[in-house]
């Protein structure tokens, strides 16, 4: 009698470390529910004599996307656009010469550099999140 609760305090022990083990993200403990876990390899080239070439992985929170990624499936006028701005047969498709060295709106980021259409959109990194700057 006493040992079917000792276990079934075990076996919920043992649930509750597995829950919080598969929720980490990189440092974090977890992420909240308006965020997934993602990770972003960035690459950083400094031009003194000899160029050098670094890379950087990043494993966070971002925001989950409120736009398609590229190669992502898309339709015309429905749901969720592409990133860029762009669906052609049906994948969204990059219109950013870095891509895919860039991240696309709400990925990770460290500098400004790293964000795809920062010339056509403007795009900034915010506090490690790639993000366009609201219209005016």
């Amino acid at each position: 009698m006493h040992f079917l609760p000792l276990l079934s305090q075990l076996l919920c022990s043992l649930v509750l470390i597995q829950v919080s083990y598969a929720a980490k993200c990189g440092d974090a403990d977890g992420c909240p529910s308006t965020a997934t876990c993602a990770t972003a390899i960035l690459t950083t080239t400094v031009n003194n004599c000899s160029p050098k070439t670094t890379t950087t992985t990043v494993i966070a929170c971002a925001p989950t996307p409120t736009c398609i990624g590229v190669y992502g499936s898309c339709e015309f006028g429905t749901g969720l656009s592409c990133c860029s701005g762009y669906c052609a047969a049906t994948k969204c498709r990059s219109t950013d010469p870095k891509w895919p060295n860039c991240q696309e709106d709400m990925g990770l980021c460290l500098q400004d550099s790293d964000c795809c259409y920062g010339n056509s959109y403007g795009n900034k990194c915010i506090q490690g999140i790639c993000q366009r700057p609201k219209p005016a």
